[in-house]
């Protein structure tokens, strides 16, 4: 807590005392008949207890926080005996005042000493108030930390699912295409060290423009065209105002690796994936990956990685997750941008 609370807080707590004996301002009121009131007492008294609640604020704002049996009286016991004394010679002070300046009332000082006492309950209260407020501050923010680095670690993991997945299909199409023809082997490399350049790319949020992210889908889809020639083919028909968002690091190459593991890719039946931009009826945009279906005569067991890893870290980098959905004649996949 600053200066600036200590501030307010004692012209709140000085005002608050002492706004009571503004009534008496006002002709045939209760008050007005039993108090005269005078503007120099009135500002005196104010003055007095502004600068009264400051000093009891800097002197234990640092001290009583704790439960009473952890207290360490060495350094609380000295608090208090400040307290004491400012409260001593504040008395001491205003009284000789009251009594030379101004008249006397019912209470001595016109009750400034009980004011006194009400400040200091009053500053008690406030600091108590603020410091249940700040450990509570404390601890959200520590949890939100810890809940960070939990998610951080997720993310972490569900990344690494994927880099030896990727390295695995990797290596056994290269040493096709070195079988094939060795010729076409070092673009392979070419375009192969593009897309591990990428995949290994470190990004604070782990969000990437979709710019980066189609360039290095072109990549891989080179890598594919090669081994599969017209068995395969992709098409993006992205606007140019739209290659700025950002998406989740790594999110169109596992729907192209779903693609191709699940339906028949060859010359005669060709796998065509589109890549498409869309807006929904909430405003946000969408990408919409699509692959015509056409699948395999046996079943091929996933591995529980492509689509609900890929969920996972939707639902971690942006609170959404992903929509799938399946016609007569095709797969759809819509990812959400941020």
């Amino acid at each position: 807590m600053g200066r600036m609370f200590y501030i307010y807080s004692s012209l709140f707590i000085s005002i608050a005392l002492n706004i009571p004996r503004l009534l008496a301002l006002k002709e045939n009121s209760v008050l007005a008949r039993y108090v005269h009131f005078n503007i120099y007492e009135w500002l005196f008294h104010t003055c007095a207890n502004f600068l009264f609640s400051l000093l009891a604020f800097l002197i234990i704002r640092d001290h009583f926080r704790g439960r009473f049996k952890h207290w360490k009286w060495w350094k609380e016991g000295k608090a208090a005996l400040l307290l004491v004394l400012l409260f001593v010679s504040f008395t001491i002070f205003c009284l000789g005042v009251q009594r030379r300046l101004f008249e006397e009332g019912i209470l001595p000082g016109r009750g400034i000493v009980l004011k006194f006492l009400l400040t200091l309950i009053l500053v008690g209260i406030e600091l108590k108030i603020a410091n249940t407020l700040r450990i509570a501050r404390f601890k959200e923010l520590e949890n939100a930390r810890l809940r960070n680095a939990h998610l951080r670690t997720e993310l972490a993991l569900l990344k690494g699912q994927l880099q030896p997945h990727f390295f695995f299909n990797a290596l056994s199409s290269l040493s096709g295409v070195v079988r094939e023809d060795p010729a076409k082997a070092q673009y392979y490399i070419s375009q192969l060290s593009k897309v591990f350049r990428y995949s290994l790319q470190k990004e604070e949020d782990n969000l990437v423009p979709l710019r980066e992210e189609l360039e290095a889908v072109s990549s891989y889809a080179a890598l594919l065209k090669m081994r599969h020639e017209d068995g395969f083919g992709l098409q993006i028909d992205i606007p140019a105002d739209m290659l700025h968002v950002r998406l989740p690091h790594m999110s169109l190459q596992p729907l192209m690796e779903n693609a191709l593991k699940h339906n028949v890719v060859s010359a005669a039946s060709p796998l065509l994936v589109t890549i498409t931009a869309a807006q929904g009826t909430d405003g946000t945009y969408h990408i919409i990956v699509r692959n015509n279906l056409q699948r395999l005569p046996f079943y091929q067991p996933g591995t529980g990685i492509g689509l609900s890893n890929l969920n996972e870290r939707y639902k971690i980098l942006l609170q959404q997750e992903i929509e799938i959905s399946k016609t007569a004649d095709a797969f759809i996949v819509k990812l959400p941008l941020k």
